[in-house]
Protein backbone atom coordinates (compact mmCIF):
# COMPACT_ATOMS: atom_id res chain seq x y z
CA UNK A 1 0.00 0.00 0.00
CA UNK A 2 2.57 2.45 0.67
CA UNK A 3 4.98 1.37 -2.15
CA UNK A 4 1.67 1.98 -4.61
CA UNK A 5 1.41 6.02 -2.97
CA UNK A 6 5.21 6.68 -3.31
CA UNK A 7 5.06 5.45 -7.03
CA UNK A 8 1.56 7.35 -7.22
CA UNK A 9 3.35 10.27 -6.30
CA UNK A 10 6.70 9.85 -7.95
CA UNK A 11 3.96 9.43 -11.38
CA UNK A 12 2.59 12.59 -10.55
CA UNK A 13 5.90 14.62 -10.02
CA UNK A 14 7.53 13.10 -13.02
CA UNK A 15 4.10 14.36 -15.09
CA UNK A 16 4.62 17.95 -13.76
CA UNK A 17 8.12 18.12 -14.65
CA UNK A 18 6.89 17.42 -18.38
CA UNK A 19 4.24 19.69 -18.31
CA UNK A 20 5.39 22.43 -16.22
CA UNK A 21 6.59 26.06 -18.22
CA UNK A 22 8.36 29.10 -16.72
CA UNK A 23 7.90 32.17 -17.92
CA UNK A 24 10.56 34.42 -18.67
CA UNK A 25 10.07 38.29 -18.74
CA UNK A 26 10.51 39.35 -22.31
CA UNK A 27 9.36 43.37 -22.93
CA UNK A 28 6.65 46.08 -22.17
CA UNK A 29 4.42 46.48 -25.40
CA UNK A 30 2.10 49.39 -26.02
CA UNK A 31 -0.87 48.43 -28.21
CA UNK A 32 -3.03 51.17 -29.96
CA UNK A 33 -5.87 51.10 -32.55
CA UNK A 34 -3.98 48.28 -34.75
CA UNK A 35 -4.54 44.57 -34.02
CA UNK A 36 -1.77 43.01 -32.67
CA UNK A 37 -0.82 39.09 -32.31
CA UNK A 38 0.76 37.69 -29.74
CA UNK A 39 3.82 35.88 -31.25
CA UNK A 40 4.75 32.30 -31.13
CA UNK A 41 6.84 30.95 -28.21
CA UNK A 42 5.06 34.12 -26.46
CA UNK A 43 2.18 35.22 -23.83
CA UNK A 44 1.21 38.45 -22.97
CA UNK A 45 -0.37 40.09 -19.81
CA UNK A 46 -2.65 42.86 -20.07
CA UNK A 47 -2.08 44.64 -17.13
CA UNK A 48 -4.49 47.87 -18.24
CA UNK A 49 -6.48 49.61 -20.52
CA UNK A 50 -5.88 53.69 -20.75
CA UNK A 51 -8.36 55.95 -22.33
CA UNK A 52 -6.66 59.49 -24.01
CA UNK A 53 -9.84 61.47 -22.15
CA UNK A 54 -13.14 60.34 -21.11
CA UNK A 55 -15.72 62.48 -19.07
CA UNK A 56 -17.47 61.19 -15.89
CA UNK A 57 -21.19 61.93 -16.74
CA UNK A 58 -21.98 58.07 -17.52
CA UNK A 59 -20.43 54.33 -18.21
CA UNK A 60 -22.65 53.05 -21.09
CA UNK A 61 -20.07 52.69 -23.95
CA UNK A 62 -19.32 54.27 -27.41
CA UNK A 63 -17.66 53.44 -29.88
CA UNK A 64 -17.04 56.78 -31.07
CA UNK A 65 -13.61 58.60 -30.43
CA UNK A 66 -15.18 61.71 -30.61
CA UNK A 67 -17.28 61.12 -27.55
CA UNK A 68 -15.14 61.94 -24.81
CA UNK A 69 -17.94 61.28 -22.20
CA UNK A 70 -17.90 57.50 -22.36
CA UNK A 71 -15.73 54.84 -21.66
CA UNK A 72 -14.56 53.12 -25.30
CA UNK A 73 -14.40 49.39 -26.05
CA UNK A 74 -10.96 47.06 -26.44
CA UNK A 75 -11.03 44.21 -28.37
CA UNK A 76 -9.59 40.62 -28.24
CA UNK A 77 -9.65 38.43 -31.11
CA UNK A 78 -12.11 40.68 -32.92
CA UNK A 79 -14.82 40.43 -29.78
CA UNK A 80 -15.48 43.91 -27.91
CA UNK A 81 -14.67 44.39 -23.96
CA UNK A 82 -15.57 47.22 -22.24
CA UNK A 83 -13.62 48.40 -18.96
CA UNK A 84 -16.63 49.40 -17.00
CA UNK A 85 -17.95 48.98 -13.13
CA UNK A 86 -20.95 48.50 -11.83
CA UNK A 87 -22.90 51.15 -11.15
CA UNK A 88 -25.89 53.05 -9.40
CA UNK A 89 -28.57 54.43 -11.53
CA UNK A 90 -31.38 56.78 -10.45
CA UNK A 91 -33.12 56.54 -6.34
CA UNK A 92 -35.62 53.97 -7.12
CA UNK A 93 -33.66 51.20 -9.38
CA UNK A 94 -29.80 50.30 -9.72
CA UNK A 95 -28.04 49.42 -13.54
CA UNK A 96 -25.24 46.72 -12.72
CA UNK A 97 -23.17 46.48 -15.52
CA UNK A 98 -20.15 43.88 -15.87
CA UNK A 99 -16.91 44.59 -14.18
CA UNK A 100 -14.14 43.56 -15.56
CA UNK A 101 -11.28 42.96 -14.29
CA UNK A 102 -6.95 42.83 -15.42
CA UNK A 103 -4.48 41.43 -15.86
CA UNK A 104 -5.98 39.44 -18.80
CA UNK A 105 -3.73 36.72 -20.25
CA UNK A 106 -3.40 36.21 -24.16
CA UNK A 107 -1.73 33.20 -25.54
CA UNK A 108 0.08 32.74 -28.60
CA UNK A 109 -2.01 33.72 -31.91
CA UNK A 110 -4.42 35.78 -29.95
CA UNK A 111 -5.06 39.68 -31.32
CA UNK A 112 -5.89 42.86 -29.30
CA UNK A 113 -6.47 46.43 -30.25
CA UNK A 114 -7.89 49.37 -28.28
CA UNK A 115 -10.80 51.51 -30.40
CA UNK A 116 -9.11 54.61 -30.43
CA UNK A 117 -5.56 56.04 -31.06
CA UNK A 118 -5.19 57.76 -27.93
CA UNK A 119 -6.17 54.74 -26.02
CA UNK A 120 -3.65 52.23 -25.24
CA UNK A 121 -3.35 48.52 -23.72
CA UNK A 122 -0.32 48.18 -21.88
CA UNK A 123 0.85 44.84 -21.84
CA UNK A 124 4.21 42.87 -20.69
CA UNK A 125 5.38 39.89 -22.95
CA UNK A 126 6.47 36.72 -21.35
CA UNK A 127 8.56 34.11 -23.33
CA UNK A 128 7.79 30.62 -22.47
CA UNK A 129 10.74 28.22 -21.38
CA UNK A 130 9.99 24.72 -21.07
Amino acid sequence: MILRKIAIIFCLMISGVFYAQNLQFSQVIIVSNTDQTVPTGKVWKIESYQQQQIGYGTNSPTTSCTDLNRPRPYYIDGNTYNDIKGTGWGSSSILYAAGNTFPIWLKAGQTCRTSCSGDFLSIIEFSVVP
